[in-house]
């Protein structure tokens, strides 16, 4: 997203992100927060923004160790097995099972939403697993649309 919607030329959009981190309404897993800051030594945009969120992060936990290897299994194009790093998606899905599970959410109409850019049409990647388990998706325009925002620029 830092990409195409700099803070520099969005302000009120990382400033709207700001608000619902800050609330607890966006968390993440803590493997995402490895994947954008981790072992950078010129730190970019993103990785300066998202550290002093780092509370956010929620640590891997003995639950998501016992769903992971389900998740892999039924979905391994989630991870680049020649990958030497730890990679989120299945962490993310993992993370997610767990809080609808604890929650009292699982199968039901819920808030717990995974933000994603990937296809929807894959049938291997996040959004099928997001299919599979019921989690619900949805791109970052329907992000902005299902949180009432606009934005203008200029």
């Amino acid at each position: 997203m830092h990409r195409y919607y700099p803070r520099s030329i969005s302000p009120d959009l990382w400033d709207e992100l700001d608000k619902l981190f800050s609330q607890g309404k966006i968390i993440s897993h803590i493997t995402v927060f490895d994947e954008i800051c981790h072992s950078k030594k010129n730190k970019d945009e993103l990785a300066k923004w998202i550290t002093t969120k780092q509370k956010y992060f929620k640590e891997v936990t003995q639950k998501q160790l016992e769903l992971l290897p389900d998740i892999v299994k039924k979905f391994p194009k989630l991870i680049d097995a020649k990958s030497e790093k730890e990679q989120a998606d299945p962490w993310l899905i993992a993370m997610l099972i767990e809080y609808m599970e604890e929650s009292g959410l699982f199968g039901n109409s819920s808030s717990c939403v995974l933000v994603c850019g990937e296809n929807r049409a894959s049938s291997v990647k996040l959004p099928a697993a997001c299919r599979h388990y019921e989690i619900i998706e949805m791109n970052l325009i329907e992000f902005f649309q299902d949180n009432n925002w606009t934005f203008r620029i200029g």
